[in-house]
């Protein structure tokens, strides 16, 4: 009898324990931090493929599920059942965030949910806030009419004319730098490759190199970038001036208004828009002008010539906001570690 109350006692203390290190995990994962892993070079250098990232949720204030699909470990549950995944995605929570001890700011790393596919989670900077007015003017960002600096070790697009092919190489490849593809004018060969500041400097050094100059799209009406509209002929490195909706923005059903923030308004704001564009309905009642519920940001890739971005799917919410990146835990990719990325702050 001893033996058995024993055991008992056993199991049960070790199934407390079980389930306290699960609650502990799923705890710590929706509300103090999460580690996600870079997969793509959108941020270079500022952050590479197979850095191993912290994310800070405690920073903006760690934001409540939605679902039961939106709760770590736990969604499993939801799963086993026959049509779980439907139910789950059928019960929707209204969103609410605990407070941060800061807030988005311009230049933060930022870990979101896209604002077009619900489950694509993105990191990129932010460069502008609520009530922001935003421009790219030959690929430098413009705030309030300000031409803001660019992160250290950002990237952009350059066109590098060469005169020697083998050394052009050779250097290049000492200097880590890709040079894929190449191209030829009359006035010589070029390669267009993407460049941080130092990696110019470098380049601009070297007897094989003639010149480099900006790498400047071609404007012209695409449905690709934002707002999607003909009346804009925007392109990745001539954009705006918009005013980065916010709070504190209030606006009038316009044409101009419409092209701009009719996404925003129906799927974030659930404004009703009908009758031209020119009518608006929240809770069923026509309004004149409407203030924004929630704030919104743009975000940028650090290689802003090989980055999807809000310069492609325009603003996010501060409801898909997931937290700050703070730390690079560790690196590693095919290459294998980087070393000197461990534990380097954001």
């Amino acid at each position: 009898m001893v033996k058995f109350n024993s055991i008992l006692k056993a199991t049960l203390f070790y199934l407390v324990l079980f389930i306290t290190i699960i609650f502990l995990a799923v705890g710590l994962r929706t509300f103090v931090f999460e580690i996600y892993t870079i997969p793509s070079e959108s941020m270079e250098n500022t952050l590479v493929k197979g850095d191993k990232v912290i994310v800070s949720k405690l920073h903006y204030g760690p934001k409540f599920p939605r679902s039961p699909l939106d709760i770590p470990w736990l969604n499993v549950f939801f799963l086993l059942g026959e049509n779980a995944h439907a139910k789950a995605v059928s019960v929707q929570w209204k969103y609410r965030r605990l407070n941060g001890f800061s807030y988005v700011k311009r230049n933060d790393v930022v870990v979101f949910q896209h604002p077009r596919i619900e489950k694509e989670v993105f990191i990129k900077r932010c460069v502008a806030s609520p009530g922001d007015t935003f421009q790219i003017i030959n690929s430098n960002v413009f705030i309030n009419n300000r031409i803001q600096s660019s992160p250290v070790e950002s990237k952009k697009a350059y066109r590098i004319w060469y005169n020697n092919i083998d050394s052009f190489i050779r250097i290049t490849n000492s200097f880590d730098i890709p040079a894929y593809g190449w191209w030829s004018m009359e006035q010589g060969n070029f390669r267009v490759i993407n460049l941080s500041d130092r990696q110019k400097e470098q380049l601009s050094r070297i007897t094989s190199v003639d010149s480099i100059t900006s790498e400047i799209k071609a404007t012209g009406f695409t449905t690709q970038y934002y707002p999607w509209n003909q009346q804009y002929s925007w392109t990745l490195d001539n954009m705006g001036p918009f005013v980065i909706p916010g709070k504190e923005l209030k606006i009038k059903p316009n044409e101009n208004n419409i092209i701009l923030y009719k996404k925003v308004l129906e799927r974030f704001e659930h404004v009703g828009i009908t009758n031209g564009s020119v009518k608006w309905e929240v809770n069923d009642s026509v309004v004149s002008d409407y203030r924004f519920n929630q704030d919104y940001y743009f975000m940028l890739g650090d290689n802003r010539d090989a980055s999807n971005d809000s310069r492609y799917w325009g603003f996010v919410p501060e409801e898909n906001i997931i937290g700050k990146a703070v730390l690079i835990l560790f690196s590693w990719n095919h290459e294998g570690w980087k070393w000197d990325r461990f534990l380097k702050r954001l």
